[in-house]
């Protein structure tokens, strides 16, 4: 008599971010060999995240590269690594697979007593909790109303890694003193049975040639077709990419050397189908009581991506320090998104561009962090809710006296999430059977908000018959409507 299907259902289970202070101090450097700090590049990422109850324990790595000046001159370049571990409580279940980002806030460097190397980083842990919800779909010799329903489904997680390699040409490189690299996912598009990843990487090579300090940058694009069973075209796919490893290699001839990077960058993406399921929405019998189990279901879930290009600009003041004469290098520069909300009609982004500049005064080779505060607003349908990753295409500086100008193509990457509730019958109990109505005649007097099924309950009859019984009866029903139903009594 009652017909169920099982559907497969998914949603978002997040913990908001958590804020560390990662600290190290290098043992093997001497601070009295330190004259001056030039540029402090520092990445984090995610080693391992496992998930327990009520909380994700989250472990990682940050890396601190420092370049400086020695007392005598000449510019340095050092390379050091520090783990990390934390909790970040959220809804999570033993059973959940867990992901991770990380993300650095602000990072410092001090050389009094000794070097200390000082990360603040962000941590997000989320998972996809895969569900299967029993829903009524039918049921015979019952008075009935359908409804449409929407269940997300996770059909595909998958990873993969990409190559990525280009070269530059170079001077006489005596010492690479920072490689510093970043990716970003441009687009992702389900195709049937794989999803197509696009995205760019890059590299800025900061180093040595006769003391001074020069830079080459790349932009490398990449293109990745990924096996994923299960997706179809027409699914959302979210995806996430990062440098996993980085090499430099030297090659060329004395005083025309080349500068070659190879990369891996790590892909991770989930494929989402919406898939719309009718159920039974409300239900009775003519001749028993039921009672019903009703299920109410939230569900979030990926909506898909977006992509924009945005310039930001800004200043960085010398303060107190003498003018600046010409710009040599920007060896590090970062965008954080701190903020990342839907509006009507689009989305806001609000963050900081951080960057080093190097740069030569009558004093000398100098350097300063420069934090320009951004906010973008890109139009679009975002969905609930968004999240915001932010990608450094390109940054120049101009020397100005006093300042610092400074300019900078910045993409930003919008991962939706989309909301939608569910509501379902689960289980049906059919209770005793319903005392006959012995009245040859009932009379039912529409109430403010009663619609048709609520007079087909309180009369145990069909829509049909009492349309048939009310010729004259308009819908939607009226607050003092008069409603007769006539019965055939054995």
């Amino acid at each position: 008599m009652f017909k169920y299907e099982k559907f497969n259902a998914s949603s978002i289970v997040s913990a908001p971010s958590v804020e560390r202070v990662v600290e190290f101090s290098p043992s093997g450097l001497d601070v009295g060999d330190v004259a001056r700090v030039l540029s402090l590049a520092v990445d984090g990422r995610v080693l391992s995240a496992e998930a327990g109850d009520g909380y994700a324990a989250v472990s990682g790595r940050v890396n601190f590269r420092l370049v400086y000046q020695t007392r005598d001159g000449a510019p340095k370049g050092v390379d050091y690594n520090a783990d990390f571990s934390l909790k970040a409580e959220g809804a999570f279940s033993s059973e959940d697979s867990v992901n991770a980002e990380v993300s650095v806030v602000e990072a410092d460097v001090k050389t009094a007593d000794g070097v200390v190397l000082t990360a603040m980083i962000s941590v997000r842990a989320y998972a996809v909790r895969r569900t299967e919800e029993e829903c009524l779909v039918d049921a015979e010799q019952c008075y009935k109303t359908q409804e449409s329903v929407t269940l997300p489904s996770l059909v595909a997680v998958r990873s993969a890694v990409v190559n990525v390699s280009d070269e530059a040409d170079a001077g006489d490189v005596d010492s690479v003193l920072l490689s510093d690299s970043q990716a970003i996912v441009t687009s992702a598009s389900a195709g049937n049975g794989t999803v197509k990843v696009e995205g760019k990487v890059r590299v800025a090579v900061t180093y040595s040639e006769d003391d001074e300090i020069r830079i080459r940058e790349m932009t490398i694009p990449f293109a990745e077709e990924i096996s994923a069973d299960g997706a179809e075209e027409g699914d959302k796919v979210c995806a996430s990419v990062s440098v996993r490893t980085s090499k430099l290699v030297l090659a060329g001839v004395p005083g025309a050397n080349i500068i070659r990077f190879e990369g891996d960058v790590a892909v991770r993406l989930n494929v989402i189908r919406c898939r719309t399921a009718d159920v039974i929405a409300d239900m009775f019998m003519l001749t028993n009581e039921v009672e019903l189990r009703r299920e109410n279901r939230k569900f979030t879930y990926f909506g898909g991506m977006k992509y924009s290009s945005e310039s930001i600009s800004g200043t960085a003041p010398l303060e107190g320090r003498a003018p600046a004469e010409a710009v040599v290098a920007i060896p590090y520069a970062r965008c954080y998104a701190a903020k990342a909300e839907v509006t009507e009609g689009g989305a806001l982004v609000e963050g900081v561009l951080t960057a080093d500049i190097i740069y030569r005064s009558e004093n000398g080779i100098e350097s300063v962090r420069a934090e320009v505060p951004y906010s973008v607003e890109i139009d679009g349908e975002f969905g609930a809710d968004c999240d915001a990753v932010c990608f450094v295409e390109s940054i120049k500086a101009k020397a100005r006296r006093g300042e610092l100008d400074i300019e900078a193509e910045v993409d930003l990457l919008l991962c939706c999430r989309e909301c939608c509730d569910a509501e379902y019958i689960s289980e049906v109990t059919v209770g005793e059977e319903k005392e006959r109505n012995d009245s040859a005649l009932s009379l039912y007097i529409v109430s403010e908000g009663d619609e048709m099924w609520d007079v087909c309950k309180a009369l145990t009859a069909t829509p049909d018959d009492i349309m048939k019984q009310n010729p004259t009866l308009e819908l939607p029903l009226t607050p003092g409507d008069r409603l007769v139903y006539f019965r055939t009594l054995a």
